[in-house]
């Protein structure tokens, strides 16, 4: 069938109506409350003919799945449903945990991370199921508890088996209608500097854990990988928490500092973290303070072949539908398709409405014209990539 009809299948009233409620259920992270609203979308779901699971991480963090369709393989559609703090309220023009719609804008937090964007994968589903077409695959939206903090809501997913049949993966973080296919991975670590404490007013008695610590950052941004990807640019290292010392007339036997790592897909961690040892060893072998370190949280890099169909049906619906040239983007920061797809190798694709600088921001906004192109792109995409001959 014809795929342009379809688009004017896409629910503008739901996605408005979704987006209104999710908002206003409280989901901030931490503590990352999603109970809530996995309930909420399992009534909803239910409402719309979909089959429901919700997925309980403990009392509080609950993920829940909806599915409709046949097949033996799955079209994965995510978003997680918990949002960073709203921060210091009185910086928000509207009521941060409202919907408030003024000249197309929905103001709120999470408008466009991302409960706007399950608001419009919930209206492809609704779209397609009301079609008289045959996808030869079951539509799954999984909707993710703590992404915020660890992705550990996609983790437990996994761990169930909800990805086990999985053809693609499509997550609607807020890329400006933009189609991302591949993401950087955060690797941080921790390094420890040891030094020896003495009188501050004898600094030659001592070792300055600090100055070591100042002398290992200093050689760990010079040795950053020089490989780079096609989209994704270089590695980056942001040093982003140092403490050490205990008074200022004492020499400081003891520093940490945390480094966040992003790196790219041609990166090996393991031969990286191999070299990272190497480079503090030979440090300490030149010093007389010892440092070391150790790996806090790692997260793979990602990346999809711009060739791939669905990539290749999603920049063609994307131009089409928002009139703009259209090509694929690279994501510096991690989602949950590095906690869902490893190791299995299928195709995924980073895609919504709003834009990447509101994000974690005071006064949040998505258009809400943008929330419905994106349904109408993703329909589109889904549809000329696997709809039956």
């Amino acid at each position: 069938m014809s795929i342009t009809p379809v688009l004017d299948k896409i629910d503008v009233d739901l996605i408005k109506r979704l987006t209104k409620d999710l908002v206003e259920f409280d989901s901030q992270n931490p503590p990352g409350k999603c109970d809530h609203i996995a309930h909420y979308l399992k009534e909803v779901g239910k409402g719309l003919g979909f089959k429901t699971q919700i997925f309980e991480m403990d009392d509080e963090r609950h993920n829940i799945v909806l599915s409709f369709g046949d097949g033996k393989k799955d079209i994965v559609l995510s978003g997680h449903l918990d949002t960073v703090p709203i921060g210091d309220e009185k910086q928000w023009k509207y009521p941060p945990l409202k919907v408030t719609e003024v000249d197309g804008k929905l103001y709120g937090r999470g408008t466009a991370d991302m409960k706007g964007g399950v608001a419009s994968l919930i209206a492809v589903m609704e779209a397609i199921s009301r079609l008289e077409v045959e996808l030869d695959h079951r539509l799954v939206f999984v909707g993710t508890a703590d992404e915020e903090v660890g992705m550990n809501g996609a983790f437990h997913l996994k761990e169930k088996g909800v990805m086990d049949n999985a053809e693609c993966l499509i997550i609607t973080e807020a890329t400006d209608l933009k189609v991302g296919i591949a993401e950087k991975g955060p690797h941080w670590i921790r390094v420890k500097v040891k030094g020896k404490s003495a009188h501050g007013s004898m600094p030659e008695v001592g070792v300055n854990a600090i100055e070591g610590a100042c002398i290992g950052i200093e050689h760990l941004r010079s040795h950053l990988p020089s490989k780079s990807h096609e989209l994704l640019g270089k590695s980056t290292l942001n040093i982003g928490i140092i403490n050490g010392g205990t008074k200022i007339n004492i020499v400081p036997e003891d520093c940490f500092f945390d480094c966040d790592y992003r790196l790219i897909p041609e990166i090996d961690k393991n031969e990286f973290d191999k070299e990272i040892a190497n480079l503090l060893e030979e440090i300490s072998s030149n010093q007389k303070f010892a440092i070391s370190h150790e790996i806090i949280h790692t997260i793979p890099a990602l990346s999809t072949s711009k060739n791939d169909p669905l990539v290749q049906s999603f920049l063609k619906w994307s131009q089409i539908i928002t009139k703009k040239e259209s090509a694929p983007i690279g994501l510096t920061y991690g989602t949950d398709a590095a906690a869902l797809i490893p190791p299995q190798d299928i195709p995924f694709i980073i895609f919504g409405g709003g834009l990447p600088s509101v994000l974690h921001q005071a006064n949040e906004y998505v258009h809400l014209d943008d929330l419905v192109k994106a349904s109408q792109i993703i329909t589109a995409g889904i549809m000329a990539a696997y709809q039956k001959e």
